[in-house]
């Protein structure tokens, strides 16, 4: 969902200095080799040191809103599960819809609709 969303805000907003930064897959060409060590560093980092909580649901229980379900009973535990992967199953389709159309016409699809409408080029 992150994604998704890390995607869209680009296309709307740039922080001082980046403004000359392409969106979508052009992005990763303008990041130095620094970026991208510091980049996989840091997801290596994240994979070592973050472990499930003790006591938690399963192995993938890392605790975060983990106070959200402490009064609940299973039911809805399970309804909740079922809607929040659901909801990210939804933002993967998305984040991958939004990637194939930047590599197929090289440019970002929100990009692509100003350029040629909504509907793509007559």
């Amino acid at each position: 969902m992150i994604a998704t969303l890390g995607y869209v805000v680009p296309e709307l907003f740039h922080f001082p200095g980046c403004e000359k930064f392409t969106n979508g897959l052009g992005a990763l060409d303008t990041i130095p080799t620094e970026g991208l060590v510091s980049l996989f560093a840091f997801v290596g980092f994240h994979e070592i040191a973050v472990q499930p909580r003790e006591n938690g649901m399963g192995a993938y229980d890392l605790g975060f809103g983990a106070e959200f379900l402490e009064n609940c009973d299973e039911t809805e535990i399970k309804r909740r599960q079922t809607a929040e992967r659901n909801n990210g199953r939804l933002a993967m389709m998305a984040i991958f819809g939004m990637l194939v159309q930047d590599q197929i016409f090289g440019m970002s699809p929100f990009k692509l609709m100003r350029e040629t409408g909504l509907w793509g080029p007559n």
